[in-house]
């Protein structure tokens, strides 16, 4: 089974430009797609843009003073399920510190199968470590205990040489960025976010803390962010802090591991 996998922090508290969005996630070709940061509303109404095959939006947290803001699936070429459950902060409903995570099941084509597993984070922001490390454990006590394909995506707030990534190897999951064919040819660092962002900034992106993991016998056949000086990156600058990150995947069609 092939697919192209898009994660992308939306920053939806910043309002968003949905038709902008939505001609990326298209030209992206994209068969999933994870949204961090993505209000109620927002997610509605690219669903209306997009008209995907499934879209889900699941709740984090509710400030009072807008929306409610959470993460969305949008299963673009076949339905995707996905439920959700709290990370950190389950009752501080009204929290942005709130963490969940969304598991999204996508059904392989050989019906026995079990599906491939994405998990959907925003893990809790670099001024919380121990706090990003309990959610990171939960997450991967879900990924070894589960007998299929297993990708992880999203803004897990930290960089490449954080103790976070470790954690990953050793639960057999592979960074799509590293593992990518080009990868030993490509002195681009990937990327994806901005620290201390302003809409429309001129400056590059200085942090990668955006990613795709996935599980042994998965082969990822490209990565890619959008870099500075492509034709239309002044477009991303002004769209969220954030840039999307598309991998596309070759997900085994036999059980690995029975």
């Amino acid at each position: 089974m092939h697919l192209t996998v898009l994660t992308w922090n939306l920053k939806g508290s910043k309002g968003i430009d949905v038709e902008a969005v939505a001609g990326h996630i298209r030209s992206a070709g994209a068969d999933v797609v994870l949204l961090q940061e993505v209000q109620w509303n927002q997610a509605r109404a690219l669903a209306r843009t997009l008209h995907p095959r499934s879209h889900h939006w699941h709740f984090k947290h509710w400030p009072l003073n807008t929306w409610p803001e959470g993460m969305a699936v949008f299963g673009m070429t076949c339905e995707v399920a996905s439920r959700a459950r709290a990370l950190s902060s389950r009752w501080r409903l009204w929290s942005w510190r709130r963490r969940i995570i969304v598991t999204a099941y996508v059904p392989r084509p050989s019906e026995p199968l079990r599906p491939l597993m994405l998990f959907n984070l925003h893990l809790s922001p670099h001024s919380a470590e121990a706090l990003r490390r309990a959610e990171a454990v939960a997450v991967l006590r879900k990924v070894t205990g589960y007998a299929g394909p297993v990708g992880v995506a999203g803004d897990l707030n930290e960089s490449p040489d954080g103790a976070l990534h470790g954690a990953m190897e050793a639960a057999g999951l592979h960074d799509a960025w590293l593992v990518r064919p080009d990868a030993t040819d490509d002195p681009y660092p990937g990327y994806t976010n901005w620290r201390g962002w302003i809409p429309g900034t001129t400056k590059p992106p200085n942090r990668r803390i955006d990613y795709v993991y996935v599980s042994d016998g998965t082969e990822v056949t490209s990565a890619s962010v959008p870099r500075p000086g492509d034709e239309g990156f002044e477009d991303f600058t002004r769209l969220s802090d954030h840039l999307p990150f598309a991998a596309e995947l070759d997900v085994p069609e036999t059980s690995l591991q029975g």
